[in-house]
């Protein structure tokens, strides 16, 4: 069984989840041992992920010149080897019908209109159409997701859908903050602190976070960790209703991230669409308690672990953030989510993944 990886997705993004997805699936099949080449290396030296990627260990083939930026939107322009597995990190199939095609959906954002507009929403649109019904195997990343796709595509067979959820990353862990070489704070920030992270587009409900902490008393704060280039129009909201009470970390590494979900009195993650959501899985595996929604495939990463609001609100989530001030339930809620985030690692979904491959192939070319 010969693998073939599709890595035009490092240069859609300098980082973000599918990039992450993409780089741990990456390392784990290369390490199971298995006939790996490598499509579109090395084309984006900003990723911070494929900077980690050693390339020499398998071979690397340019698929063509056409430049990324067109490439992401085509299908596969290299003919592969007869009965060749393909997996694009992002969407993209083979047209040929001798190999096998393995699609990974994250979510339908754009299909719900709450992502890129026009005229690359319809692109990614148009283009996971064409996966959807060229794919041997689908990968769903959560059951919400594969439940939207059985909802926009409702005449794809079943069977031939997987869900394989994300893993968490070891790099997040609880530490003893009272050790001389624990990690320690940026100086400005100040406890108790709120912890937002990621994106802050119309649908996560960055200005539901920012009412949030307006509801809480004056010691709370808030603080922004990732999540892109600033807009004016945000700096000046946050210093409209939080002057003060806020502290931006524009870029953060993820060892710093988990630094910032240690010493967090929760985060607060206000998003009303998540395919699967990294924040609220690291968060818990550093010992953070999470105040999420009860949306898409929050409930299936938080569990019962999580806190989550009935609304989306800023009242909703103020209350839930309270809550926490009783110690033993907040003790309580640092435990099961330590315990539930346990059960997300890359080692599983990548070992769920190749399995998948060998049962979609055994499929297409034994039976």
């Amino acid at each position: 069984m010969q693998i073939f990886l599709d890595n035009i997705v490092f240069t859609i993004q300098k980082a973000g989840g599918v990039s992450v997805y993409w780089y741990e699936l990456l390392q784990g099949i290369c390490n199971a041992g298995l006939s790996v080449s490598f499509l579109n290396a090395g084309l984006n030296p900003a990723n911070i992920f494929e900077r980690q990627l050693n390339y020499q260990q398998h071979p690397c083939i340019r698929e063509s010149w056409i430049p990324p930026r067109y490439l992401r939107y085509l299908p596969l322009q290299r003919t592969l080897p007869h009965s060749a597995v393909f997996h694009a990190g992002y969407l993209r199939v083979s047209p040929q019908k001798n190999v096998l095609n393995i699609l990974t959906i994250h979510d339908f954002a754009h299909e719900r209109r709450i992502a890129t507009p026009f005229p690359r929403g319809l692109a990614n649109i148009k283009q996971k159409a064409y996966g959807i019904k060229r794919a041997d195997g689908i990968i769903c990343i959560s059951d919400s997701t594969k439940r939207e796709l059985l909802h926009f595509f409702p005449d794809t067979d079943p069977a031939k859908l997987r869900v394989v959820y994300h893993g968490i990353a070891d790099t997040f862990h609880p530490f003893d903050k009272a050790e001389s070489s624990a990690p320690l704070l940026p100086a400005d920030i100040r406890n108790p602190y709120i912890l937002y992270v990621g994106g802050r587009d119309n649908y996560k409900n960055f200005r539901t976070a920012i009412e949030t902490i307006m509801l809480l008393p004056p010691k709370y704060t808030l603080v922004i960790a990732g999540g892109g280039a600033w807009h004016k129009t945000e700096r000046q909201l946050l210093e409209e209703k939080l002057p003060g009470r806020y502290f931006i970390v524009e870029n953060v590494k993820p060892a710093d991230l988990n630094t910032l979900y240690n010493y967090a009195w929760c985060l607060l993650y206000p998003s009303c669409y998540e395919g699967f959501g990294f924040p609220p899985g690291e968060a818990m595996k550093a010992g953070c308690p999470v105040v999420t929604t009860n949306c898409t495939s929050m409930p299936e990463v938080v569990g019962n672990a999580g806190l989550l609001a009935g609304e989306i609100t800023a009242k909703s989530f103020a209350d839930q953030i309270l809550q926490l001030e009783n110690n033993q339930f907040r003790q309580e809620t640092v435990s099961a989510g330590i315990a539930q985030a346990s059960l997300f690692t890359w080692e599983k979904s990548v070992r769920e993944t190749i399995s998948f491959y060998k049962d979609c192939w055994n499929n297409k070319f034994v039976s």
